[in-house]
């Protein structure tokens, strides 16, 4: 379940995942390396991948190794 709120130029949904240890020490350290935070890291990141998947018209992934090479 997520639950919508409203920031000052966009909606952010507010949400819980379940993340992998070693995912998880990765943003912490990119954390402590940018002083950005987890969410910020997450959204870019994703929003990245997304952008990269629809310029290079590919279809969504169906396994983990599918999403690494993208």
């Amino acid at each position: 379940m997520s639950t919508r709120s409203q920031s000052q130029s966009r909606q952010n949904y507010k949400t819980g995942v379940s993340l992998e240890p070693e995912v998880v020490n990765y943003l912490d350290e990119l954390a402590a390396r940018t002083g950005l935070n987890r969410s910020w890291l997450l959204n870019s990141i994703v929003a990245e991948h997304a952008k990269l998947a629809r310029d290079r018209g590919l279809v969504p992934p169906l396994s983990r190794g599918a999403i690494i090479r993208i």
